[in-house]
């Protein structure tokens, strides 16, 4: 029976068994449409079992319009329905015969079936492990030629740097020695009156020279000026260095010459731009006292030696409190810094100065110069603009504070940063206003910020009005000041049962000063 149940067989079984169907089905039809209709689906099966059904129809059939006759919708939707019983139950039969034949298969054949399946999917997984294998060979080794080739790159960036780092090391140990070499030959506690006498006897070497009219000279020989006019040789060291004006003082404000008998001859530095001082009083005072202690002297190198000391003295203990150590330290400690960690600093110094601005804003002023004062312990010398800030923001809890002599530094400090923030230069120019003496600091300030925006009025208004109080004050502190000098020359030559009124001055066509006696040609 199974050989016998062929294909071709159980075509015909299951086309005769559809037949009977249908012609059950029809026999139950009431109307004659549904007979035409399966007269119709008997005539649509090919009559000549000779053409292949994929040829096209024949060109007389091609353009003939098929007639649908008139069908009465019941009886359509009758048709519909039984053609859909019609399809299930052929479905069923189909499945209950395709059933039947796949279970008349062997066991031998199945079983062959799966074990041939089963070793074909183990050799694909052999396989796939081999290829999956040699992938992870080509990517090591790819891997381990990246970091051989990375590692190459480290050591020479290394090697670079060293270098980089031995050729700094070497420039700044030649430095360091030209320091020491130059070391020598400054002015020291030490050696301070042997320099102030090898100044006065031959001074062909020196720092700073001032002539009769107050120009200062620095670093030039000294074959280029007459020797008579030079008044003052006077040596200098990095600490009195910072204390002395670099630039030309003005003429007949600054210095008084008095020639005493021929005995010796007595230079009076009387400025406080070029010394710098904050206490005009106490400059005065050490000056007498230099004055008094020479009543008594009569050599002239002995005298002069000790006037100078005393100057020297009083601008060496008068000098303010210095922060370039502070300067240097943060500089050598960046020398061998990345710019990542350099980065890194700058941001953690606004984080500060952000949370010194909060404290500042809720009038905590000791805390905010904390916090600035934090930030400029970490922050890099090589961002001058955010240094000049925190340095311009301590100021302002140091004007806050009332403490205005350390607001000045702080703006001092925060200008050497950045000599064009428009901020600190109008703050140190209100702070040194506020006091007479620091006048012409204020007019400095002032004149930097007009060329700075010169369409700044009210800037421009400050300049010609500081220039006024300027031209007034010293006015009246040159009258103060010769009143004075003639007073302490009278002191001085009573014993001698002479005055300043026995003297004159008399201007000289290279504009120094000569002074002698009235009755000199008598």
């Amino acid at each position: 029976m199974r050989e016998f149940l062929t294909v071709r067989n159980w075509r015909l079984c299951e086309v005769c068994m559809l037949s009977e169907i249908v012609v059950m089905l029809l026999k139950k039809a009431k109307t004659l449409s549904l007979m035409l209709l399966y007269k119709r689906m008997i005539s649509l099966r090919p009559s000549k079992p000779g053409k292949p059904p994929i040829l096209p129809p024949a060109k007389s059939k091609r353009y003939r319009v098929v007639h649908v006759p008139w069908q009465d919708p019941e009886d359509v939707r009758e048709m519909l329905w039984r053609r859909h019983i019609y399809m299930n139950a052929l479905k069923s039969v189909r499945r209950y015969y395709r059933d039947r034949l796949s279970g008349s298969m062997l066991k031998s054949d199945d079983e062959n079936f799966v074990t041939g399946i089963k070793n074909e999917f183990r050799q694909l997984l052999l396989k796939n492990d081999e290829l999956n294998k040699l992938q992870q060979e080509k990517r090591e080794k790819e891997f381990q030629a990246e970091k051989e080739k990375l590692k190459e790159e480290i050591i020479q960036l290394v090697e670079q740097h060293l270098n980089e780092n031995e050729e700094k090391h070497a420039v700044r140990e030649q430095e360091v020695l030209e320091m020491i070499e130059n070391s020598k030959h400054f002015v020291t506690y030490e050696n301070l009156d042997e320099k102030i006498e090898e100044a006065l006897e031959s001074p062909t070497d020196f720092n700073y020279a001032l002539d009769l009219n107050g120009n200062m000279f620095k670093g030039k020989p000294l074959e280029k000026y007459n020797k008579q006019n030079l008044l003052l040789i006077k040596p200098v060291s990095q600490e009195t260095e910072p204390l002395i004006y670099s630039g030309n003082v003005q003429e007949n404000s600054a210095v008084v010459a008095v020639k005493y008998l021929k005995c010796f001859e007595l230079i009076v530095l009387y400025d406080n731009i070029s010394l710098q001082m904050e206490n005009v009083e106490n400059i005065g005072e050490s000056k007498l006292d230099a004055w008094l202690k020479l009543q008594n002297k009569s050599a002239e190198n002995e005298s002069s030696i000790k006037c100078l000391k005393e100057l020297c003295n009083d601008v060496i203990d008068k000098m303010e409190e210095n922060v370039n150590s502070a300067v240097e330290f943060l500089k050598m400690e960046e020398t061998n810094m990345d710019e990542k960690t350099k980065l890194k600093r700058q941001q953690e110094a606004i984080q500060m100065k952000i949370d010194g601005n909060a404290a500042f804003r809720d009038g905590d002023f000791s805390g905010a110069l904390r916090h600035y004062t934090d930030a400029l312990r970490i922050c890099p010398t090589s961002f001058a603009s955010t240094r000049s800030v925190l340095f311009g923001n301590r100021a302002a809890c140091y004007m806050k504070m009332e403490k205005y002599d350390e607001a000045i530094k702080e703006c001092n400090w925060s200008v050497e940063c950045d000599s064009n923030y428009v901020k600190v230069l109008r703050r140190r120019a209100s702070l040194y206003e506020m006091q007479e003496s620091t006048l012409e600091k204020a007019l400095d300030d002032y004149k930097r910020l007009y060329q700075i925006d010169p369409a700044d009025n009210e800037v421009a208004r400050s300049v010609t009005r500081l220039s006024r109080a300027v031209d007034a004050r010293n006015a009246k502190m040159k009258a103060q000041a010769f009143d004075t000098m003639k007073e302490l020359g009278n002191v001085l030559l009573q014993p001698f049962g002479l005055s300043t009124d026995d003297f004159q001055c008399t201007k000289r066509p290279d504009g120094s000063v000569n002074i002698e006696m009235k009755n000199r040609h008598r």
